[in-house]
């Protein structure tokens, strides 16, 4: 049931920009003017920026926090299950899991949070994620096939999905990929995504697959040992996060449910940063040194070693790259 604060604020986006007077607003919901104005100074409260002005009456300006009601509004509610905006939690993935738990799900479900206390990427390594300056969200994607020769092209597909959408919001900047799940501009980290799958123990196949993204969008104050290794997007730059958010779950939901992953291969491979550069690759307890020669089509990382022989691998992280000279 749509409550009359949502109705005032589903009302005054639909005309945002414009001014609606309260007896305009009154007529259209028709509800009392008593109730605009308590729904106007609830929304208020709740960080929505809304210009009073006599004679003239409301304009919804913006908010600075994520919203669920926000999301909901720009959201094509027809392709998701459920949404959840929370202000801190351990991490979104988290959540997902906890939720995988008690949920059989059909659609895909959406956790988003202004910020994480525990936010995390592959191998358990920690990120960074202040309130009001990123945006963190995990997307369960229901598994509708058995095919999984495509799996190994998850992550990668929707990396250039996240980085095209990325330079919309941020028309300055080039978004690179480092394999196989890292956004990087000016040799810097401002992005990562994790793709974990919901394993049933009975069919021994995944039901799901629980994709979490961590972006620094305006980040521009970093703890000391991140310095150089990680940035903002761009600082300067105003960004309605609920918008990206809305944006970015769209695109990464259909292209998920169009099979679209394969083809999105060759956009991934022009924005590798690694590809041609002598890379060391960290798997388990192991160093294995050689050039980044291409991206396989299953997703795998091509190394030429030293001896000249050539091995694709498909999992693993790649922690120093140097350019040849």
């Amino acid at each position: 049931m749509t409550t009359t604060k949502q109705k005032v604020l589903f009302e005054l986006l639909a005309h945002q920009g414009e001014w609606l007077s309260g007896d305009e607003l009154a007529t259209d919901l028709q509800i009392s003017r008593e109730s605009i104005w308590k729904a106007i100074n609830a929304l208020k409260k709740k960080h929505h920026q809304i210009e009073s002005r006599k004679n003239l009456g409301y304009q919804y300006i913006e908010t600075p926090m994520l919203d669920k009601d926000v999301v909901h509004y720009y959201l094509d509610n027809r392709l998701v299950d459920d949404v959840f905006v929370e202000q801190e939690v351990t991490s979104t993935q988290h959540l997902a899991k906890q939720y995988l738990t008690s949920h059989y799900i059909q659609k895909p479900v959406i956790f988003a949070a202004e910020s994480q206390s525990n936010g995390y990427g592959r191998r358990g390594r920690a990120f960074y994620s202040p309130a009001t300056s990123g945006l963190y969200f995990t997307i369960i994607l229901p598994n509708t096939t058995d095919d999984w020769s495509q799996v190994g092209l998850l992550t990668t597909s929707m990396a250039v999905v996240i980085a095209q959408t990325l330079e919309q919001f941020f028309p300055d900047e080039q978004i690179d990929l480092k394999w196989v799940n890292d956004l990087f501009i000016n040799d810097k980290k401002v992005g990562g995504i994790i793709t974990e799958a919901n394993i049933e123990l009975e069919s021994k196949s995944a039901s799901a697959f629980i994709m979490g993204v961590g972006l620094n969008l305006t980040t521009d104050n970093f703890p000391e040992e991140l310095l150089n290794i990680a940035q903002g997007i761009n600082s300067q730059v105003k960004v309605d996060r609920n918008q990206l958010l809305v944006t970015l779950a769209n695109r990464i939901i259909n292209t998920y449910e169009h099979r679209d992953i394969p083809t999105l291969l060759a956009e991934y491979r022009h924005r590798s940063n690694v590809i041609g550069k002598r890379v060391t690759l960290k798997l388990g307890n192991k160093m294995i040194t050689g050039t980044a020669k291409q991206i396989a089509n299953d997703g795998g990382l091509i190394i030429e070693d030293e001896n000249g022989i050539t091995k694709s691998f498909t999992s693993g992280e790649v922690i120093k790259t140097t350019v040849f000279r």
